[in-house]
């Protein structure tokens, strides 16, 4: 859980520098092995 809780503060980080939410998602499913999906649903609606 904690490691998921990490992976969305970076994509959270992305999203605030400009990439979008879906390509900032993309790219660390791609990098830790997680899941888009998985990813996605715990990504709040605030940031998509």
């Amino acid at each position: 859980m904690m490691e998921l809780l990490i992976l969305i503060a970076r994509i959270i980080l992305m999203i605030l520098e400009g990439i979008a939410a879906d390509v900032a998602v993309s790219k660390v499913s791609k990098e830790s092995g997680v899941t888009f999906e998985k990813l996605w649903s715990v990504l709040s609606n605030k940031y998509k």
